[in-house]
């Protein structure tokens, strides 16, 4: 009779434990890694400065024309 308590008390401790890592499972689904993070924010950062790059060089560019 004990043990039977015992091994639906097990039981019942291991659903518990089954909905907590499944409840964790899905929080986890939307989050990137670090690597993947820092990844991303490199290449942005690239981006943006390729872009104001190329902005500066028009704008050198049409200064001289204009002067020349």
């Amino acid at each position: 009779m004990n043990s039977n308590q015992d091994l639906k008390q097990v039981n019942e401790r291991l659903d518990q434990i089954e909905q907590k890592l499944d409840r964790l499972g899905e929080s986890q689904q939307g989050k990137r890694s670090p690597g993947v993070r820092f990844l991303i924010g490199f290449g942005i950062t690239i981006a943006i400065i390729s872009v104001l790059l190329l902005s500066l060089g028009v704008i050198q560019f049409v200064s001289n024309v204009s002067n020349g």
